[in-house]
C-alpha cells in the first residue's frame, strides 16, 4: 500500500502534521484555548477569499491573515469575566461570515475555501512536504530552545505574567509559531483533521499522566498510529482518509477513557 507514491507522500505528510500538532495540542489544552485552530482556520479562509477577489496569491495572503490573527489572539484581555475561548468563538463566527461574503463575490472561490476547510491529505505534493518539514523543523528548534518559557506560561500564565515584564512577548511568540504551523497544516490536511490531531492526542495523554514528557510521548504515539491506521483503513475500505483518521482518533480516546474508568473500578 505504502509503495504507491501518493500513499507514501500522504503518510509522510500525516506523520509531520500529527506529531507537530500533537506537541502544540499539549500547550493548547493546558491554556484552555482549544478553539484557536478553528478561529485561525477561518481567518485563513478569509485570506484565501480576499486573495481570489483581488487576484493575488491565495497561499501568501492566507498566511499573512493567519499570522496577523495569531498575533491579535495573543493579546490578553484585561476583562477577567471574558475568557479567551469566548473571544476565539467570536473570531471564528465573524471570520466565517466574512469569508462567506467574500466568496459570494468571487468566481469559483467556494472550491478554494472548501479545500481549506476539508483538505485532502492524499493530494499533498512533494513540495508541500518539503515546505512543512523545513518550517516545522525551524519551529521545533525554536520550541526546544524556549521550551521552559512556553511550558511555564502554559501551566501557570497568571504567575508568569506577574513575574516577567516581557511575558506578552513570549505569548506573542508562541501564538505566532502556532499560527505559522496551522496555516501550513490546514492547506494539506484541512481544518477538521488538523483540529483532531491538535486536540484528541493531547486530551488522551492527559488521561494517563500529568508529566509533560509522558504526555508528549503518548500524544506523539497516538498521532503517528492514527496516521498509519487512518490511511490503512481508508485504502482498504475505500473511505475518505481524513474522516477515517478522525474516527480512529475518536475511537482511541473512547477506549482510553473506558479503559481508565474500568481500571479504577478494579482497583
Amino acid at each position: 500500500m505504502f509503495r504507491l507514491p501518493f500513499m507514501l507522500q500522504a503518510l509522510l505528510a500525516s506523520l509531520l502534521l500529527s506529531t507537530t500538532l500533537a506537541y502544540f495540542g499539549i500547550h493548547v489544552v493546558l491554556r484552555r484555548i482549544v478553539f484557536v485552530d478553528l478561529a485561525l482556520a477561518q481567518i485563513s479562509a478569509v485570506g484565501v477569499a480576499a486573495a481570489l477577489l483581488l487576484g493575488q496569491d491565495p497561499t501568501v495572503l492566507s498566511l499573512v491573515f493567519t499570522l496577523t490573527g495569531a498575533a491579535l489572539l495573543s493579546i490578553r484581555t484585561k476583562e477577567e469575566r471574558i475568557p479567551q475561548e469566548a473571544i476565539m468563538g467570536i473570531v471564528y463566527a465573524v471570520a466565517s461570515a466574512v469569508a462567506i461574503l467574500l466568496v459570494a463575490k468571487t468566481p469559483h472561490g467556494e472550491a478554494d475555501v472548501l479545500k481549506i476547510l476539508f483538505g485532502n491529505i492524499l493530494a499533498v505534493t512533494t513540495e508541500q512536504i518539503i515546505q512543512m518539514a523545513i518550517v516545522f523543523g525551524l519551529v521545533g528548534i525554536l520550541h526546544v530552545i524556549l521550551f521552559s518559557r512556553f511550558l511555564q506560561i502554559s501551566l501557570n500564565p497568571e504567575e508568569f505574567y506577574r513575574q516577567r515584564s516581557n511575558a506578552s512577548w513570549w505569548n506573542f511568540l508562541f501564538y505566532l509559531s502556532l499560527g505559522l504551523v496551522i496555516a501550513l497544516a490546514i492547506r494539506s490536511g484541512g481544518v477538521l483533521l488538523c483540529f483532531s490531531w491538535l486536540i484528541i492526542p493531547a486530551v488522551t495523554s492527559m488521561l494517563f499522566s500529568r508529566q509533560c514528557g509522558t504526555m508528549l510521548a503518548i500524544a506523539w504515539a497516538l498521532g503517528a498510529a492514527s496516521s498509519i491506521l487512518g490511511l490503512y483503513f481508508s485504502f482498504l475500505l475505500d473511505l475518505p482518509t481524513g474522516s477515517a483518521t478522525i474516527c480512529t482518533l475518536g475511537l482511541a480516546l473512547l477506549l482510553a477513557g473506558a479503559g481508565k474508568a474500568l481500571f479504577k473500578r478494579i482497583l
